[in-house]
């Protein structure tokens, strides 16, 4: 993604392929401007055009996924709008490839991007028209003047916005929406889940009651505590060390226990990394919230790295951790009760359902070198890449439309799990409880069977999962992560305020940056975690790299655009 990002750019920058973008797109298709029903039918107010019309999509596909064309909310869509969609899908690993070629190839461009589309690919495309702003009032499309589109086709997209999806946080979901311009060029993914607003970090509690009946205490002869009484990250090595000496499982082994583990250290880092004060290896904000800063070059990453090393050097940390790369493989230890620790989206995914209630969701963490209020890594609610409309299209108004239904109760609960009273149905008239029907004859896993219906399961994919719907499931399973998760909601930190957009040749630059500094961090990383190299003799070589590598460029790109954020609050 990052490579093709600057070569695309360039590319429309010249007025002839611009031109050629504009007048070609939608691939020689005819279109009649008095098919569109902007409001539907008495009947049908889904409705959208009189006589079928076509929709190319573009669209990212995991590999939990059937072909988008297969799925119920896009066939239940079809029939309610009466569009048919002409999907193109992109594998989640070639994603970046393979959407550089949908724009390259302007005679066949698609009517809509959904999902996944990066805010440097619109800073960047925005600059030479080649996106739709759903906010001009003067926009004209195949020949009509449709003007505004939020305010003229999307009513329930625009009162989310004037409610900032009734969520109450200091962040505006206008403001992330919105680049300097002033202009709109993508919906909003807004997600309010608790679950899936952090990561989860999991301990095995049944180890620290067994533990106890063995007469094991902590190093200063104290009880050891409960998993959601660990305080420190010092207390949790301690506790650690304890899995990794004794019987812990009570199998008879007492070598086969794994204290903590994870996959190529994902969020493990991040969950070390906040209980020395940053939540990310990234850009992010000081916690006075005075400037950015690179946060490998800290000292709080220089303590993280120092804790990790005595991790793994200790045998706490399991020693397949990097070559780990799915939940799959990490589920081949879970099942066989033999992990201590772990950070997972739920335990049923990695322990299996009869060992998942021996664990519980216990952090955030401090330390001896931070002390400071605990902190998580935070989801922002709002992301800017939900949807776009290229230029060029003449089905400017129909997307508007169809978008605003995707954004509705009906799209809310497609996106979800599905159609009312045939995949799930009100448990009372209520409405304060609704029950997912997964067929008797379903062979899979729950969420195999979502997959289905909804792209959310496999890429996350959902330009709305709201929990005023979603936490009304009647599930033990789901609500006992809904519940976990919101020990973490008065800690978390969105790294960088998603409000904040650099410049198009700033992104350029960055990119230009990151592709050669991100694999040396990462390696460097996996050399002071094991050993390889010495923080006491390796630790200014690597920040003398990082230099040369133009970190502190990229630092003041960042901070000048937080700066002119925080100018835009006071």
């Amino acid at each position: 993604m990052k490579r093709w990002k600057r070569a695309c750019a360039v590319a429309l920058g010249a007025a002839t392929m611009l031109s050629a973008l504009t007048l070609t797109a939608c691939g020689g298709r005819k279109y009649d401007p008095d098919n569109f029903l902007p409001e539907g039918t008495q009947e049908n107010p889904y409705q959208i055009v009189k006589e079928r019309a076509t929709i190319k999509i573009f669209v990212p596909r995991g590999t939990m996924n059937p072909h988008y064309s297969d799925m119920k909310m896009f066939k239940v869509l079809s029939e309610v709008t009466n569009l048919n969609f002409e999907f193109t899908e992109a594998d989640t690993a070639a994603y970046s490839t393979l959407r550089s070629a949908a724009w390259g190839d302007r005679d066949n461009l698609p009517d809509l991007f959904l999902f996944s589309n990066p805010i440097s690919e619109q800073v960047a495309y925005s600059q030479y028209g080649a996106l739709v702003r759903f906010n001009d009032g003067n926009m004209t499309s195949g020949g009509v003047q449709a003007g505004n589109l939020i305010e003229n086709y999307m009513p329930h997209y625009k009162a989310l916005l004037e409610n900032n999806f009734n969520i109450q946080t200091a962040t505006s979901a206008k403001e992330v929406a919105t680049l300097p311009d002033g202009y709109m060029y993508c919906t909003l993914s807004v997600n309010d889940v608790p679950r899936d607003l952090t990561f989860k970090m999991f301990l095995n509690q049944k180890w620290i009651e067994n533990l106890r009946e063995d007469g094991r205490t902590m190093p200063d002869g104290k009880a050891i505590p409960d998993a959601v009484d660990i305080q420190t990250v010092e207390e949790f090595i301690d506790v650690l060390r304890l899995f990794k000496t004794y019987d812990a499982n009570h199998n008879g082994n007492p070598n086969d226990e794994i204290p903590v583990t994870a996959k190529e250290l994902s969020y493990l880092r991040n969950f070390i990394l906040a209980a020395c004060g940053y939540v990310t290896p990234e850009i992010e904000v000081t916690n006075d919230g005075s400037d950015v800063v690179f946060v490998p070059q800290t000292e709080a990453y220089k303590k993280y790295l120092e804790i990790m090393n005595v991790l793994y050097s200790e045998g706490l940390l399991h020693g397949e951790t990097f070559s780990i790369k799915t939940d799959q493989q990490l589920a081949r230890y879970g099942l066989e009760g033999r992990l201590g620790c772990y950070c997972a989206a739920a335990p049923y995914i990695i322990v299996g359902d009869d060992l998942a209630d021996d664990y519980v969701a216990f952090g955030p963490l401090t330390s001896e070198y931070y002390t400071g209020t605990p902190l998580q890594w935070g989801f922002s609610y709002f992301q800017p890449d939900g949807a776009v409309i290229p230029s060029g299209t003449p089905y400017v108004r129909e997307v508007a439309r169809l978008l605003d239904i995707m954004y509705s109760d009906l799209g809310v609960q497609l996106i979800s799990y599905g159609l009312e009273n045939e995949d799930w149905t009100w448990d009372n008239e209520e409405k304060t409880s609704w029950t997912f029907s997964v067929p008797e004859t379903w062979t899979g896993t729950q969420e195999e069977y979502r997959a289905t219906i909804t792209p959310n399961v496999g890429t996350a994919s959902g330009l709305y999962w709201s929990y005023d719907f979603v936490g009304k499931m009647n599930d033990k399973t789901i609500s006992s992560l809904n519940k976990m998760s919101e020990r973490y909601l008065p800690y978390l930190k969105v790294p960088i305020p998603q409000e904040i957009k650099l410049a198009g040749s700033e992104y350029d630059t960055v990119t230009t940056i990151r592709a050669g500094m991100d694999v040396y961090v990462s390696s460097m990383e996996y050399d002071f975690v094991t050993g390889a190299k010495k923080l006491d003799t390796d630790w200014d070589t690597f920040q003398s790299r990082l230099k040369q590598y133009r970190a502190d460029e990229m630092i003041e790109l960042y901070s000048r655009a937080y700066k002119q954020y925080l100018a835009s609050k006071s």
